[in-house]
């Protein structure tokens, strides 16, 4: 079996994605310009803006996770690792992901996922504000938002194997 085509669509999924949600700073520039608007001229703040900008901006950075690792934008100390042969950082990457991030992104999708199920059973708002805004739409993110870095850091972990090995990323 050919693994390409299935490495292919974890990474143009998250470039959707990636791309997709970057238009949620545009929702949240409007609603953080109609809430300072509305206070300047009102005096008043409004109700809903607090927990509609915490929920956009959160799925934002959420869900771009994925994303930045596809791109490889994730802060790193690069003085001593871009010093190294690819081959060696390849094997440094697969160490890092076999032991902390694949593990860590499998933790956490079980336990948001967990959290999801457990906000929608009991049909959860939010006491942020007296708005009260259901609140299980918004923790769904999260394990969507784990699930996407989980799959892509297994196409990082196996681009990297396949370097570690062959020294060439000709995954095949």
């Amino acid at each position: 079996m050919k693994i390409d085509p299935v490495l292919n669509g974890i990474n143009a999924l998250n470039e959707y994605v990636g791309k997709a949600v970057s238009l949620l700073f545009l929702a949240l520039i409007c609603t953080v310009s109609l809430d300072l608007f509305t206070r300047f001229f009102t005096g008043r703040t409004t109700v809903w803006a607090f927990d509609i900008n915490y929920m956009i901006f959160g799925t934002n950075f959420m869900l771009a996770g994925a994303y930045a690792m596809k791109h490889e934008s994730h802060v790193r100390v690069d003085v001593l690792y871009q010093k190294f042969p690819p081959r060696i950082r390849a094997v440094l990457e697969v160490i890092f992901l076999a032991l902390v991030m694949i593990p860590l992104c499998s933790f956490m999708l079980y336990s948001t996922m967990t959290d999801f199920l457990n906000s929608v059973a009991v049909r959860e708002v939010s006491i942020s504000s007296s708005w009260r805004p259901i609140i299980y739409p918004y923790k769904a993110v999260m394990p969507l938002a784990f699930c996407l870095l989980l799959l892509q850091s297994i196409v990082h972990f196996i681009t990297n194997f396949v370097i570690a090995v062959k020294g060439d990323s000709d995954v095949g």
